[in-house]
């Protein structure tokens, strides 16, 4: 699929799957209800730079008492966030920068993979061909800009998984080819993320300053 973007061109879309899920040591459990000097919260931010790229569909995964603030709605008035409907296993949500899916991952508990789990079932095979984004909800300085700039570099050279660093640290969004590592995927567990497959294959690895 291929969208525009603010420049015309056409770039060609991804599934993204945010993660707003779990505890950090970054900004404490109330993290992404933190209000910017903006005036939205760390979770609004969050939502209009992945929604205004070129991700397609966004899936954000959260916790069930995030799931709980955001049906109440006044929270998240800048962004007007309100769940829509309930479909198979997920809900789709609405908001002023566009549409996307939500599921609630009762296991947070478990660590990141499990939320990553919960994401990758809410795509289609179909949709999921040719290649997953990953990111995480409470990275304020992430520009759309940015992820737009991963995205066409990913499908421009043809990378297997592409991982963004910043002094020698590893960090998000990640791209992946989920066909190539399928099998890789499916046994990631606890709060490792991603990073095994990272470990694992560092051959295949390009990363971005």
């Amino acid at each position: 699929m291929r969208i525009g973007n603010d420049k015309g061109k056409q770039m060609t879309s991804i599934p993204g799957i945010l993660l707003a899920a779990g505890s950090s040591e970054r900004f404490g459990s109330e993290k992404l209800l933190v209000q910017l000097s903006s005036g939205e919260s760390l979770l609004e931010r969050a939502l209009k730079v992945h929604l205004l790229s070129s991700i397609s569909p966004l899936i954000l995964v959260a916790s069930p008492s995030l799931v709980s603030v955001i049906g109440k709605g006044a929270v998240f008035s800048t962004s007007k966030l309100s769940i829509v409907k309930r479909l198979n296993g997920w809900y789709s949500f609405s908001s002023r920068w566009g549409r996307g899916r939500l599921v609630v991952n009762e296991d947070f508990q478990n660590g990141m993979s499990s939320s990553i789990h919960k994401g990758l079932n809410c795509l289609r095979d179909e949709e999921r061909a040719n290649g997953v984004l990953i990111s995480l909800s409470d990275l304020p300085l992430l520009t759309t800009e940015t992820i737009d700039f991963f995205i066409h570099k990913y499908f421009e050279e043809k990378i297997e998984i592409l991982v963004p660093v910043f002094n020698d640290t590893t960090g998000h969004p990640v791209i992946f080819d989920m066909a190539l590592f399928k099998e890789d995927i499916a046994g990631i567990e606890g709060d490792v993320g991603l990073r095994a497959l990272i470990r694992n294959y560092p051959e295949r690895v390009t990363r971005v300053p």
